[in-house]
């Protein structure tokens, strides 16, 4: 899975009930565990001694964990509760059928498409477990295995997104307005979202 180094693979199945006995959680979280997982795997433990690659203050080991769906809806606030709750960075990998999708938690969860669990693959980048950490995340948020400047990146794109929905309500509420003057101050503001964005698209 994933085109993952063999000293790093572990494939041991862990119990869901370890999961949702012992960590803080709702019933509606619960019964996602439940109804939502067939079973979650520990696919591998990637950390010094089983990669050769230091780890930081930051980042002493990544765990991939598969979860094996019973249907198309993935469990996100399951995800949400495990990536919060354990100390090692997480890499989960949502499988359904032959297709999968990958999900890191950083300021919030990041997910990628569906893809065929043949043509999902993850390069092993960085030379300490940190920056491979960021380059496992910029495969999954960017699709690049660019560790450099993550939280800026991040930041821009939540900059984006956040400019994109203003941008949505602006238009809408232009198309509707009646008074010239408002109508004109929309598109000026409209004007200034798009400028900013052409601006972050170029530091991005």
């Amino acid at each position: 899975m994933l085109n993952l180094p063999s000293t790093v693979l572990v494939n041991r199945v862990m119990p869901k009930k370890a999961f949702y006995e012992h960590l803080k959680t709702t019933t509606a979280i619960k019964e996602q565990f439940v109804q939502q997982i067939e079973r979650i795997e520990m696919v591998a433990s990637i950390k010094e001694a089983s990669i050769h690659i230091p780890g930081d203050k930051d980042v002493a080991e990544i765990d991939v964990l598969a979860l094996h769906l019973k249907g198309a809806d993935v469990p996100y606030e399951a995800i949400e509760l495990v990536a919060r709750s354990i100390p090692n960075k997480l890499l989960f990998v949502c499988l359904t059928d032959e297709s999968c999708k990958l999900l890191v938690r950083r300021d919030r969860l990041y997910e990628t498409e569906w893809v065929s669990v043949d043509d999902a693959k993850l390069e092993l980048a960085g030379s300490t477990l940190g920056e491979l950490w960021d380059s496992i995340a910029s495969q999954v948020v960017f699709g690049d295995a660019n560790s450099v400047d993550l939280a800026g990146r991040l930041e821009r794109k939540r900059r984006s997104e956040s400019l994109r929905l203003e941008l949505e309500q602006v238009e809408r509420k232009r198309k509707s307005e009646k008074q010239i003057a408002k109508k004109n101050a929309l598109f000026d503001r409209k004007r200034a979202i798009e400028a900013e964005l052409s601006r972050l698209e170029g530091e991005s």
